[in-house]
């Protein structure tokens, strides 16, 4: 859980690895939520990498102890924190209509750094949420939930949907009028 510790350390332990590697890595999930100021429960890491480097990214963590579990699909450090990765140029969430792909972590913009870390940009992030929400019933309540919440934490208006893909932008309107009480 955030705040033990353990979820940050494995955040930074990777992004560490892989940085030291030459491989671009951005923080994505709960941890980017976190650090771009909504703070909640999270208890894995979830980075962005780019295909191409999926092997390289996979041997740099083996060799920094991280253990590839098959059935979880991710990897698991001495800590036990599971370690998730998205693959940029895949569609965000279930549901690519809404024309949202991860975007490739070594392209200018794409993250920030904040708390040491290198963190998808709040744009981008907002972006990826709305898509798994729109996506998959399943995740709407929590990636909606993310969103108002970075909304209030950032002070974002309506008009910080110009960010965002077409696809997404009354969506994202809509949810700031519901986080600023229909203001």
């Amino acid at each position: 859980m955030l705040g033990s510790g353990n979820v940050w350390d494995t955040a930074h332990d990777c992004a560490n690895a892989l940085k030291q590697r030459g491989l671009p890595v951005a923080v994505v999930g709960g941890l980017a939520v976190c650090c771009h100021g909504y703070r909640r429960n999270t208890i894995d890491v979830d980075l962005l990498v780019r295909r191409q480097d999926a092997a390289a990214v996979r041997e740099t963590l083996e060799q920094a102890g991280y253990e590839w579990n098959v059935e979880g699909r991710e990897f698991v450090g001495v800590a036990g924190v599971p370690v998730q990765f998205l693959l940029s140029g895949e569609p965000a969430g279930d549901d690519a209509s809404y024309g949202v792909y991860l975007p490739d972590p070594a392209e200018p913009n794409v993250w920030t750094e904040l708390e040491a870390l290198p963190v998808v940009s709040l744009s981008r992030l907002i972006a990826m949420k709305l898509a798994c929400g729109l996506g998959n019933v399943r995740r709407t309540y929590r990636d909606f939930a993310d969103v108002i919440e970075l909304i209030a934490a950032n002070d974002l208006g309506r008009d910080f949907a110009r960010y965002l893909p077409k696809s997404l932008r009354k969506v994202f309107r809509e949810l700031v009028l519901r986080a600023r009480g229909g203001r």
